[in-house]
């Protein structure tokens, strides 16, 4: 899976790539704020350079080994790293859990919808055959995302969550493709 190190998808106004080493102070700047950390279920908090130079590594390996797919978003207008969108695959090929995150200040602006749309349409060209995502109760904007993606509820689940130090209930969503 080396190629996926190189695929760049594109949308009207986003390219999705891999996460590369000139990233890491773009992911410790928006990770670190406690209004994004607290509502994903892979960034912890506080948030540091470290952190996300460990994340390039291992989301890199990740892709390799085919157990995650980690898309950077990237404006074309603006290069720099503005989010990510995640496809974490269930090893047989079938399935694959779904998260995304957007830098705070750039919320409302349709990017990480507009991401997501892209990485479902990749997720089927893979023959992958559904999709979930899980978000926080309270989180209306990733629910939103969700159901634009047409997304249905699936039901609710513990799940991760390292910023606030322990699992918490999350609503599943889930896409047959």
């Amino acid at each position: 899976m080396d190629e996926l190190l190189d695929l760049k998808l594109y949308t009207e106004r986003l390219v999705l790539r891999a996460p590369e080493e000139g990233d890491a102070p773009a992911f410790a700047r928006w990770c670190a704020d406690w209004e994004l950390a607290r509502w994903t279920a892979n960034i912890p908090h506080p948030y540091t350079l470290a952190d996300a130079e460990n994340f390039i590594v291992d989301a890199r390996r990740a892709i390799v080994d085919a157990r995650t797919l980690s898309f950077v978003l990237e404006r074309l207008e603006a290069p720099g790293a503005i989010g990510v969108v995640g496809l974490g695959l269930d090893g047989a090929g079938h399935e694959a859990d779904m998260g995304w995150w957007v830098a705070r200040p750039l919320h409302g602006q349709g990017y990480a919808s507009e991401a997501a749309f892209c990485v479902v349409d990749f997720a089927r060209a893979m023959g992958l055959q559904r999709l979930t995502a899980g978000t926080h109760p309270d989180n209306l904007a990733s629910q939103s995302v969700a159901r634009k993606l047409g997304m249905r509820g699936a039901g609710r689940l513990l799940r991760a969550q390292p910023a606030r130090g322990q699992p918490l209930e999350t609503l599943e969503f889930a896409l047959t493709l």
